[in-house]
C-alpha cells in the first residue's frame, strides 16, 4: 500500500508528533506556507517568475542545465509525502502512545486508514 499525506494532515502530525512525524512532513513544517516551491504543484512559477527569466550568476552551461524544465531544478525538489504500510504502522503507534487509541484514529492520515 502506498498513499500520500496531504499538507493539512502533515500540519496535524507535526503539531502532535513533532520530530517523530514522517520526514517529509517534518521538513514541510519548517518552510513558509506561501512559498510556491514548498508545496508540490504543477505550476510552481507564479507572478513575475512565470513570465520573466531571471539571469543566473552561474556559469552559462550550468545555468542552462538547471532551467525550469530540468528534473534537477529547485522547483522539482519537493515531492508529495508518500507512506507505505510500515510507515503507517509507525505513525499509528506514535499517535496512540501520545494521544490514546480513540483520538489517534481521528488524527491518522487518510492514506493510513483501512
Amino acid at each position: 500500500m502506498l498513499g500520500q499525506i496531504s499538507n493539512d494532515e502533515c500540519e496535524i502530525l507535526n503539531k502532535v508528533l513533532g520530530s517523530k512525524a514522517p520526514s517529509g512532513c517534518f521538513a514541510r513544517g519548517h518552510n513558509q506556507k506561501d512559498d510556491a516551491f514548498t508545496i508540490p504543484s504543477k505550476q510552481p512559477f507564479v507572478g513575475e517568475d512565470e513570465e520573466k527569466h531571471r539571469n543566473s550568476w552561474l556559469w552559462p552551461k550550468m545555468a542552462r542545465r538547471l532551467t525550469r524544465q530540468s528534473p534537477v531544478h529547485v522547483s522539482q525538489w519537493r515531492k508529495p509525502v508518500e507512506v507505505d504500510s510500515s510507515e503507517c504502522e509507525a505513525i499509528r503507534k506514535a499517535l496512540t502512545e501520545k494521544l490514546g487509541a480513540s483520538e489517534a484514529n481521528s488524527k491518522l492520515p487518510q492514506a493510513c486508514k483501512p
